[in-house]
């Protein structure tokens, strides 16, 4: 193999594995989201609260978006209670700090 071809295929190989690398890294931010845990704050999946429709996406706490089901909980306390900057809820889930939207 002569230097030239070394040198080409050694560039083209340190390229592609860069674009591989930082494709499986962006799979790998968009798969992790800190979901909440039952019990965190009195956090439930499900409402039991639904008669008086209480859910997370009717909480002034509620960010849509983010995560398939579900979305940010912006509430302190509970990203203090996860040790986590960012915490996904499911839409009809439902915690102890529930607010109205005002």
């Amino acid at each position: 193999m002569k230097r030239r071809e070394f040198l080409k295929s050694t560039l083209l190989f340190a390229a592609v594995s860069t674009v591989v690398g930082k494709a499986a890294g962006l799979m790998n931010v968009a798969q992790a989201v800190t979901w909440v845990t039952a019990g965190k704050l009195g956090y439930k999946d499900v409402s039991p609260r639904a008669a008086q429709n209480r859910f997370c996406d009717t909480c002034k706490y509620y960010v849509a978006g983010g995560a398939e089901g579900g979305g940010k909980c912006t509430l302190p306390a509970m990203m203090t209670a996860m040790k986590a900057k960012e915490v996904y809820v499911k839409e009809k889930g439902y915690c102890n700090m529930w607010q109205k939207i005002a």
